[in-house]
């Protein structure tokens, strides 16, 4: 890692044309062209979105949907590519997308249709002018163990305010964005919670 004044000073003497042979390496040019990512691997011909990577960028999680269903899949870094993907510990049994990995690994939130209380079955969307039917969706999260993952969570109500919420974000504070859609209108908007003394602020 390099420190900030390390840094500042590689800055320095890379304009004043006295750049090291290590500092030039790591600033030398990019592909800026877009590529797939993992053809045919973990870039198929269904819909695969949201992807998140471990901090280590070895294990990516991402939504694999199909139209009547979506499972969370992961995959590993290996030799000569990434792995097969395969359906994550947490995921198969509810329609689950989006994941977003907090950026320290030690949880990931998601969507998902999972009913809030066990035997009940999934509730109904409300989103651009219309009902979904079991189409629900709230944020849910699982926290990094010894063994892999927790059981999924439920994230507490004053974000789970709405049958139709997606596309959640961590930052780095654990202050969580995400987006639902207006009461009054039925767009979607962008919300912020605050993560402060381990709770959730209201968004």
């Amino acid at each position: 890692m390099i420190r900030p004044l390390a840094q500042a000073s590689a800055a320095l003497a890379l304009c004043a044309g006295l750049s090291s042979p290590s500092f030039a390496a790591a600033t030398a040019p990019v592909q800026t062209a877009p590529t797939i990512f993992s053809p045919g691997v973990i870039s198929g011909a269904g819909h695969d979105a949201a992807p998140a990577f471990t901090p280590d960028g070895d294990t990516v999680y991402f939504g694999r949907q199909a139209p009547d269903t979506a499972a969370i899949m992961e995959s590993h870094r290996i030799a000569d590519g990434w792995s097969e993907p395969r359906i994550a510990d947490f995921s198969g049994e509810w329609s689950d997308m989006e994941p977003s990995m907090a950026p320290d690994g030690s949880y990931m939130v998601y969507v998902s249709n999972r009913p809030a209380r066990a035997g009940d079955k999934p509730g109904d969307g409300f989103y651009n002018g219309k009902a979904w039917p079991g189409k629900a969706s709230a944020l849910w999260q699982v926290r990094r163990t010894g063994k892999g993952w927790s059981a999924p969570e439920r994230l507490p109500e004053q974000i789970n305010r709405s049958t139709s919420i997606y596309a959640p974000t961590v930052a780095a504070d654990g202050s969580l964005y995400f987006m639902q859609p207006n009461a009054k209108t039925g767009n979607f908007q962008l919300f912020r919670s605050q993560m402060r003394d381990g709770r959730f602020e209201e968004p």
